[in-house]
């Protein structure tokens, strides 16, 4: 494209922001680089769009007007076309095709075009709304409610546009906004003044951003100037860079031992939600900054050489004296560093446990942790508050203090240890028969196995386990929505359009699947009224009329939207409270055959509104 803004250095992009002294010179070699790249590109610019407007013009080459309009007249005049333009049998549908060379010569000639019957028997496919699937609901766009982003149905002429449009205060369209316009060529500018640094000057990208000359390089995985960059064609001009070497990194990935890294790279847009554990979700809005850690530990070595239970093998740090200590070392600081990350995040995990995650020998990784963890340095801070008086003996007394452990997804089950000080010793703890008791009358119970050990530090530990095996052999059917435990379901052709079928044999009570799509409030819906009424379908499913909380399937969704109405259904949809969010769960009412259709009672509700806004929306 040709710009000719004539724009100064400077005038674009000023994100100048006071620097600490340290970076005084490492700015001024950034200004520098930045006038020179801004000079070359604006030397360059005036004489390629001149260039470019040039090339647009031509010349005119004599008669060739008047041979275009005789050419014209062949195609539309009968009594002037030549004879090889003239048809066979004129009573076969045909079309003439005029080509052109690049001299501007034509040469024209019939194509006799093949009627096509249709058989009457065949029926056109029922008029459906495109909708990707999606797994859960989602949020909608910022600005989606005040903008209109688009107009529905353009191409219809029965559509009512001016309805629609009144519930929006603006079009996207009307924005004032020019991709290629001066922003365009700062752009293409920066990305050249960031190469020049990275690959010429070796600056980091963390020293570019701190110079504080360009946008930021990389704000998150989908913001920043080289996110924008890979969101276009780039431009090619002389002074930029084309290869690939010694440009500025594209990837971020963490390097293969690094799992302090892809943690945080992970983290960064993982979201904590129950019901979600992803990454990039489109559900739920959390602030993660990536960062991770700072747990201390609360037991000690010796503690834990102390605790009952067998030895993991061989080399299980049990059997282990203090002998061994001294004759542990890791060449490989990559192996330190993955065991100093694993026990930021849950500083007081056996060594057995640790063994499995490290790929090391139990007693090794007891050793390294011995030296991480001193036992001198493993204390137990007591908060304000925490104290009351022992009025039989004189001196503060330690209230009984339970402290979750962070439990490791890593492992098979999930397994946690709780802290609990104890003013008992070892032969007086009266934390651990109890906890005893809990485990000897579960023993066999698909529930948390607990048992708990006295050590000398008046500290009770408390041993957590939930076999995942227990859960997986009987699941609660109170789970099923969470667990996605749904029954199969296929869209074919129904009475009425598209209808959702049984692809399997159903009992009363089995679970169809969870009705998702864009989250709304009543405000939302506005404008969904006349796109509602002009087609005839409506996927709104209010969750309850006081919560002011919908789902619009009609965009996104799953094959729980193609249920059709029934006075006598065979599903039912219940309100559920997932993890603190409300679901819409259908599940069946009676039992269902392999290829029967499902149906759900839309309820009188439903049927009042259709009935206000026209008669003739179908289901």
């Amino acid at each position: 494209m040709a710009f000719i803004d004539r724009t100064e250095a400077g005038d674009l992009f000023n994100f100048t922001t006071p620097q600490p002294s340290e970076y005084t010179e490492l700015r001024e070699l950034g200004l520098q680089v930045y006038k020179e790249v801004w000079k070359e590109f604006y030397e360059w610019e005036p004489t390629e769009c001149q260039q470019i407007l040039d090339s647009f013009a031509g010349q005119r080459v004599p008669g060739e007007r008047e041979k275009y309009n005789k050419m014209i007249d062949q195609l539309f005049d009968p009594a002037l076309q030549d004879s090889e333009l003239q048809v066979d049998n004129p009573t076969q549908p045909s079309l003439v095709v005029t080509q052109y060379d690049a001299e501007g010569r034509g040469i024209s000639y019939p194509v006799e075009l093949e009627e096509i019957s249709v058989d009457p028997t065949f029926e056109p496919h029922p008029p459906y709304e495109s909708c990707p699937p999606i797994n859960q609901s989602i949020l909608p766009y910022h600005q989606s409610r005040e903008t209109a982003t688009f107009i529905p149905y353009a191409d219809e002429d029965e559509f009512p546009v001016i309805d629609y449009l009144a519930h929006f205060q603006y079009f996207a369209w009307e924005e004032d906004f020019d991709p290629d316009s001066i922003a365009f060529p700062a752009e293409m500018i920066q990305i050249e003044t960031a190469r020049r640094l990275y690959s010429i000057h070796h600056i980091s990208m963390k020293n570019i951003d701190r110079m504080g000359i360009l946008k930021p390089l990389r704000e998150s995985h989908h913001q920043g100037l080289l996110w924008e960059k890979s969101q276009r064609d780039f431009l090619r001009w002389p002074g930029g860079a084309f290869a690939t070497e010694g440009d500025v990194p594209t990837s971020f990935e963490p390097a293969a031992g690094d799992l302090r890294g892809m943690l945080s790279s992970v983290l960064k847009t993982f979201c904590p939600n129950l019901n979600c554990l992803r990454t990039l979700c489109t559900t739920h809005t959390y602030s993660q900054s990536g960062s991770f850690g700072g747990a201390r530990p609360k037991v000690t070595s010796q503690s834990m050489r102390l605790s009952e239970g067998e030895p993991c093998g061989e080399e299980c740090f049990r059997l282990t004296d203090d002998s061994y200590l001294d004759k542990v070392y890791w060449e490989n600081e990559s192996d330190t560093e993955t065991l100093k990350t694993i026990l930021s995040i849950s500083p007081d995990l056996f060594p057995c446990q640790l063994a499995d995650l490290c790929f090391k020998p139990c007693r090794e990784v007891f050793v390294q942790r011995s030296h991480i963890f001193p036992d001198h340095m493993v204390f137990d801070d007591d908060p304000d508050g925490d104290e009351t008086q022992n009025h039989r003996t004189g001196p503060k007394a330690r209230k009984p203090r339970l402290h979750f452990g962070t439990p490791m997804f890593l492992l098979g089950d999930y397994e946690s240890w709780l802290t609990l000080n104890c003013r008992g010793r070892p032969r007086t703890c009266a934390i651990r028969p109890v906890f005893a008791s809990i485990a000897d009358a579960h023993a066999n119970a698909a529930i948390p196995i607990v048992r708990a050990l006295h050590t000398s530090e008046n500290v009770c530990l408390v041993y957590v386990r939930t076999v995942m095996q227990g859960a997986t052999k009987k699941p609660c059917r109170n789970t099923r929505l969470q667990r996605n435990d749904a029954k199969m379901v296929e869209i074919r052709r129904a009475k009425y359009g598209l209808g959702a079928f049984a692809a399997q044999d159903m009992k009363r009570g089995d679970y169809i699947g969870d009705y998702v799509g864009i989250f709304m409030t009543h405000d939302d819906t506005n404008s969904l009224d006349v796109v509602a009424k002009y087609s005839g379908r409506n996927y709104l499913f209010e969750v309850s009329p006081d919560m002011h909380e919908l789902f619009d399937a009609a965009r996104v969704g799953n094959p729980t939207r193609f249920l059709n109405h029934d006075t006598d259904a065979n599903c039912e949809a219940q309100i559920l409270l997932v993890n603190g969010e409300h679901h819409i769960g259908f599940y069946t009412i009676k039992a269902v055959a392999r290829g029967e259709e499902l149906f759900l009672n839309y309820g009188e509700q439903y049927w009042g509104a259709v009935n206000k806004r026209d008669s003739s929306v179908a289901c």
